[in-house]
């Protein structure tokens, strides 16, 4: 269901360029021998009439993409490729890394139990093809751990709209214990047999206010190009959402060490205003900074807690309570650089990101920390 929701919003995206002037006089790609004005949907329903009935859907969304792109561009500052299409080979060194806190009282006294467990780094390969900005990329990890990663993009005149889904796995976390009487406690690694499964999806869209003048897709996936330096505010929308998995009964011993976690789910949405700057120092380079404070307006976090208890006959067994819990506003941020140069239909961009995300209950509390550095070689046909 959410893969069938996010497909329509991914196709409807660029409707909301539309709205910005639905009155611009533009020539259509599909239209542009006849050079007839005309908003944007009459236009795509001129288009669609000339295919045959069963495609006519298909060439509507068509025009509409190609044209939404830059119904209210300024020519002189961004420009639209003729290639309509656009195939990546991506390389990206990336970090995720999972610090988890358990607070422990014994007889008065306060401690503090951790784990912390990473894929760091790790370097991998994969491909992206695209059309207009929008776009699937699938990577795959070639050393350094076992994760995957899968990423959709949607980007316009005005918007871009981002979907990532990474996992991985860990078997060696490092544990740690901090409070008093364990001074001279020192970090240790412990091996599992199984081990702990960790998947992020992240989903963030953003809106600029100059979209006349300022190209969001030309920095981060080159479906325009920026041709003059020029900057936006830009208001940002972030959802993310990690479950961690560590359920398995030869895990008991990290269980016990979390007081009981066993399963962690936690969800964050996030709003934030910033700004963001295209500059373009030399013809086909562009220098591409974002910088946004957020506002975490939504945290929920849900935990699966095992409980060991002997029964009459001295025998263990184990009860497993859910818990839930919404947690307080908080801060977050979201910083992008992204440095591309163009030249004829190839193009080299290398991009990186940083983000945090933290949660707490009761028991135990956490922090995600998540970077990469991307590379892409990329062929417009």
């Amino acid at each position: 269901m959410k893969i069938r929701i996010l497909s329509w919003f991914l196709l409807l995206a660029p409707l909301s360029a539309m709205a910005q002037d639905l009155s611009v006089k533009l020539v259509s790609p599909a239209l542009a021998a006849e050079e007839k004005p005309g908003n944007l949907f009459s236009m795509a329903s001129a288009s669609a009439r000339q295919k045959p009935l069963l495609l006519r859907p298909l060439y509507w969304v068509k025009t509409l993409i190609d044209s939404s792109a830059v119904a209210t561009v300024d020519r002189r500052y961004i420009e639209q490729p003729r290639q309509q299409w656009a195939v990546e080979l991506r390389t990206d060194l990336s970090k995720s890394k999972l610090d988890m806190e358990a607070d422990w009282v014994e007889n008065g006294v306060k401690s503090t139990w951790g784990v912390m467990t990473e894929n760091s780094p790790t370097l991998s390969a994969g491909a992206w093809v695209g059309y207009r900005g929008y776009g699937f990329g699938l990577s795959k990890e070639l050393r350094g751990g076992y994760g995957t990663s899968l990423s959709f993009g949607a980007m316009g005149g005005s918007f871009g709209i981002n979907l990532r889904i990474r996992s991985y796995r860990s078997s060696s976390p490092e544990l740690s214990i901090n409070g008093e009487g364990f001074e001279n406690m020192t970090s240790m690694t412990y091996d599992l047999d199984d081990p702990i499964r960790v998947r992020s999806l992240f989903l963030d869209g953003y809106y600029m206010f100059n979209g006349r003048h300022f190209s969001y897709a030309a920095a981060y996936d080159q479906s325009l190009i920026q041709r003059i330096s020029a900057g936006s505010l830009v208001a940002g929308l972030m959802y993310y959402h990690s479950s961690i998995y560590m359920d398995s009964e030869s895990n008991i011993f990290l269980q016990a060490w979390l007081n009981g976690l066993s399963k962690l789910k936690f969800s964050q949405g996030s709003v934030g205003v910033g700004y963001a700057y295209n500059w373009v120092p030399a013809r086909g380079w562009l220098v591409s900074v974002m910088a946004m404070p957020m506002l975490t307006f939504y945290n929920k976090m849900y935990a699966t807690i095992l409980d060991w208890n002997p029964d009459a006959n001295d025998e263990i067994y184990v009860t497993e309570t859910e818990r839930d819990r919404t947690g307080k506003l908080g801060l977050n941020y979201d910083a992008r650089l992204c440095v591309t140069y163009n030249w004829n239909r190839f193009y080299l961009r290398t991009y990186g990101y940083h983000n945090r995300f933290r949660y707490a209950n009761d028991d135990n509390t956490g922090i995600m920390r998540d970077w990469a550095v991307y590379a892409a070689l990329g062929y417009r046909f």
